[in-house]
């Protein structure tokens, strides 16, 4: 009996002592290691991100670059700098200017009331795009239509031909899609680009709120977006 109730008593007290132990590494032990895991594991997704290299690589130098270098071969240094918008194809770089604020021949903004409006058509050609845009200058806006392959969709191999490896990666992560059409606009303020997306309907881009509202024409023809394009910059600023 005596046997059987140390042995009772000694069991008791294992529990016990097994129990305050169970008590401390849940209230202690368990956090402490949890809270330092977590701060390698950000310390470690901080290195990652800032190491993470571009997604997109070109082997176009800058000084070669179509929108940063000169544009060489191509019409826009005849409007780069101006507040205007382009419709350029990336795979070609054909660039057809939109005309919502005019300059006269030696780049000066032409600030006086013009009669009327102007409609200017351009046809880069086979493979190419269709536009048709008409703008009023004096209430600053445009409207037209725009026609292109309906099968053309941005070829990255082309696309880096023509641009260096910082413009492809900006032009890339304004897109909400990973696969964008090959025809966009092009601020020749500040030479960014937004390409033409099946889902966006309308986006604002700098100084201007673009409607893009896109239709098939028929099964194997041409994609054509009805364009209306604001020129609106920020009334109140810092």
């Amino acid at each position: 009996m005596k046997n059987r109730g140390f042995f009772a008593k000694s069991r008791r007290s294992c529990l016990t002592v097994s129990a305050f132990f169970f008590v401390l590494l849940a209230a202690g032990c368990r956090p402490e290691s949890y809270a330092g895991n977590q701060s390698e594991s950000t310390d470690q997704t901080e290195v990652m991100e800032t190491e993470m290299p571009s997604q997109y690589v070109s082997d176009t130098s800058p000084e070669d670059c179509l929108v940063c270098g000169g544009g060489e071969g191509t019409v826009l240094p005849l409007y780069r700098g101006q507040e205007n918008l382009g419709i350029v194809n990336l795979n070609s770089f054909d660039l057809a200017p939109v005309t919502i604020n005019r300059y006269d021949d030696f780049g000066k903004l032409v600030e006086k009331a013009e009669k009327g409006s102007s409609t200017h058509i351009t046809n880069t050609g086979e493979n190419g795009f269709f536009l048709s845009v008409t703008a009023d200058t004096n209430r600053g806006y445009a409207h037209g239509h725009l026609s292109f392959d309906k099968n053309e969709a941005l070829d990255m191999e082309k696309t880096a031909s023509h641009l260096c490896s910082d413009c492809l990666n900006n032009l890339m992560d304004r897109c909400w899609s990973d696969e964008p059409f090959s025809v966009g606009v092009i601020d020749f303020s500040t030479g960014e680009i937004r390409l033409f997306e099946e889902k966006i309907t309308a986006f604002t881009f700098g100084d201007y709120y673009i409607s893009c509202d896109s239709r098939d024409e028929d099964e194997e023809g041409s994609r054509d977006i009805d364009l209306l394009i604001f020129y609106c910059p920020e009334r109140y600023q810092d």
